[in-house]
């Protein structure tokens, strides 16, 4: 086996042939720049698109990029639990198709997982990241709405538990994405959850993100998925349902 890399970047992707190339070549342009010894695995969630030929044609062209391939839509969150557990580096982050966070970003966090934190993760709440101009009310509103919630049934103690960038230590990252049950959007919340239980270091990086076009997300439908997901995330953890830490 060839030894394992610094970092793996998992980018999961549902129906994202519009959005997609321009991360993709990024991503490369990145990587060349920073030389950076990095595997970016692409993940098809079932996309009834062109994704399918996108993540193919990625793969083709550079030895870098790996494809997993979905046979059907099962959510972000499976699709992100795929990718980890296709993942050989001994750094781990996601982020979405869209690239709404900085590149740099990993590269503040690869800092933050040399100084000994476990989970790193992208925190729009904070003053230096002032990205919520770029949402509508609503989407605002019904954020910090949910976030409450989970701070209620779940105490965290983390004010923005969905931002889409997070990274981790590879070690850490395959058993904690192998203990989550939750498909959807709300596996972020499951896996601070479990990361809490373990009493991993998690720290808390300010991120700006921009807004994209074309995002999947329904608000409503999404939003009280969400929140059921943090209701029988509270039932399992009372009941013993997660596993032990692994260390």
């Amino acid at each position: 086996m060839p030894e394992a890399p610094e970092l793996s970047i998992i980018i999961p992707a549902f129906n994202e042939e519009q959005r997609l190339p321009d991360t993709i070549a990024a991503v490369r342009a990145w990587l060349d720049e920073t030389a950076l010894d990095a595997e970016v695995v692409l993940v098809d969630d079932g996309s009834s698109d062109g994704t399918g030929e996108l993540v193919a044609a990625a793969t083709a062209a550079d030895p870098r990029f790996v494809a997993v391939v979905n046979p059907v839509n099962v959510g972000k969150g499976h699709a992100i639990t795929t990718g980890v557990a296709h993942s050989r580096g001994r750094r781990v982050v996601f982020f979405d198709a869209d690239l709404s966070y900085d590149l740099a970003n990993v590269l503040v966090a690869r800092e933050h997982l040399a100084a000994g934190a476990d989970v790193v993760i992208g925190a729009r709440d904070l003053a230096a990241s002032d990205s919520r101009r770029d949402y509508g009310w609503s989407r605002r509103l019904a954020s910090g709405t949910f976030n409450r919630y989970v701070d209620l049934m779940l105490d965290l103690g983390v004010p923005d538990t969905q931002c889409g960038f997070k990274a981790f230590r590879g070690d850490i990252a395959r058993p904690l994405f192998a203990s989550l049950t939750v498909g959807g959007f709300g596996f972020d919340v499951e896996l601070l959850f479990v990361a809490r239980r373990w009493g991993l270091r998690i720290d808390r990086i300010p991120v700006q993100m921009t807004a994209r076009g074309g995002s999947s997300v329904s608000l409503v439908r999404h939003s009280l998925a969400m929140a059921r997901d943090v209701w029988r995330i509270r039932r399992r953890g009372r009941r013993g349902g997660y596993p032990p830490p692994t260390r």
